[in-house]
């Protein structure tokens, strides 16, 4: 039996369309090709910055030009839709404006207007404190200057819910709509919730978005006295910062950038001729029951085996792993333990590569960004490198594609994201040839 053909075609979970904003293109072609091409998007911050501040680097789209963004889609978009977009979002904080991007992409690749009742799709956003940067230079003029001059829609941009709401404002979307947080993990967790919606009955269709943590100072500054991201060695170098496996890692790179899908049923995606990306075989969720970050060996483990029952998918029947990978000493040694543990001998035969090595850690919306990624190395047939391996790990001996890419038929694939807070999820993803 192939995998997925188990369960009724009502139950059966689809992907049919696809979304991405990235520091190395912005859209799922462009960005598939970066990631061929083992292009590095990360470098210096655009935006001045305190002298203080210990980071220096990181993937920066603050300078998103989202105007010129639906102009270089060249009639894609409907007039009046683009126009729409322009007006929700003139005001808007960068993560709304990344969202609606990306959501667009993914609305019509899937072909998904008029498709369906208003009323019977809905939204799930990965992510949260999402306008952290808004929300503290508000503060800044309300402290410093004069309350009065603050931005006059704070009190409705200073919410996650309003980068939902526009997109859901944007696309019509009438149905059951809200946002889902799990730490870097959020962009799984809002898989799950649709997936579990979809089997439920009470939605034909979601959007599902992958959400950024606006960059703003204080927290990437957080982030570098917990010693967490990478500021000591690269600061001149910064394309060679995020090196997943390679024993010079010294920290995650955090990233900007957002993704979308769109999720429906198999009978649903067909009775409409849809084209379809993958099958979402199997999802996971655990906790560590623990609010420190540091990784846990038992409760990833667990969160792999876990998404592989749900998809009935036996370890060795998994071809490829796109790994959560952050580049930090700590969770990537944890990471390939878990994969071990979970995969056994298989998981030295397949490849296991990292995203993140080329676009940095885009946090709630890297699992969006990264199940792109895996779907389009299914559809081509190639997976991309993982970069900057230039001093292998002795202890970390899977393969993880160094440097360059390779041709490999992918028709299962096991996708892993792993959130602050002890919060694992992961995702079973397969080819549909019919």
């Amino acid at each position: 039996m192939k995998p997925g053909e188990w369960r009724d075609a009502g139950q059966r979970i689809v992907i049919t369309g696809m979304g991405a904003v990235t520091v190395v293109g912005d859209a799922p072609d462009s960005f598939h090709d970066a990631l061929i091409a083992g292009r590095s998007g990360i470098t210096r911050w655009k935006q001045p910055r305190d002298d203080r501040h210990y980071s220096r680097i990181g993937g920066d789209l603050g300078d998103f030009d989202l105007a010129a963004h639906l102009a270089a889609q060249s009639g894609r978009y409907p007039a009046a839709q683009v126009k729409h977009c322009l007006s929700l979002m003139r005001a808007a904080p960068l993560a709304a404006r990344l969202v609606a991007a990306a959501a667009l992409q993914a609305w019509h690749d899937a072909g998904m207007p008029m498709m369906y009742e208003p009323e019977r799709i809905g939204h799930i956003l990965g992510g949260h404190n999402l306008n952290a940067g808004y929300i503290v230079e508000n503060n800044l003029i309300f402290h410093q200057d004069d309350p009065d001059y603050i931005e006059p829609l704070f009190g409705l941009f200073c919410l996650d819910t309003d980068v939902l709401s526009a997109t859901s404002e944007l696309l019509t979307l009438k149905g059951p709509s809200f946002t889902v947080g799990g730490a870097c993990a959020s962009g799984h967790t809002a898989l799950l919730t649709a997936v579990d919606l979809l089997r439920a009955g009470r939605a034909d269709a979601f959007v599902v978005s992958g959400a950024p943590i606006e960059l703003e100072p204080v927290a990437v500054h957080s982030w570098a006295l917990m010693d967490a991201i990478s500021f000591r060695s690269f600061n001149d170098a910064p394309e060679r910062a995020s090196r997943p496996f390679d024993s010079l890692r010294e920290g995650f790179v955090p990233s900007e950038g957002a993704g979308a899908l769109i999720l429906e049923t198999l009978q649903g995606a067909r009775s409409r001729h849809a084209r379809i990306h993958g099958e979402l075989l199997g999802t996971s969720a655990t906790s560590d029951a623990s609010r420190l970050t540091r990784p846990d060996l038992q409760g990833q483990q667990r969160a792999i085996r876990l998404s592989l029952e749900d998809a009935r998918i036996s370890p060795d029947r998994v071809d490829y792993v796109n790994a959560h990978a952050t580049s930090t000493p700590l969770g990537d040694s944890v990471e390939v333990a878990a994969l071990k543990a979970a995969l056994g001998t298989h998981a030295g035969r397949i490849p296991v590569n990292s995203t993140k090595s080329m676009i940095g850690h885009c946090l709630s919306a890297a699992a969006i960004l990264e199940l792109v990624a895996t779907l389009q190395q299914m559809r081509h047939g190639v997976v991309h490198p993982t970069i900057n391996q230039e001093q292998p790990d002795p202890e970390l001996d899977l393969d993880f594609v160094p440097n360059q890419a390779r041709a490999a038929r992918i028709d299962v694939a096991l996708s892993n994201s792993f959130g602050f807070g002890g919060i694992n999820s992961c995702v079973v993803v397969g080819r549909l040839d019919d």
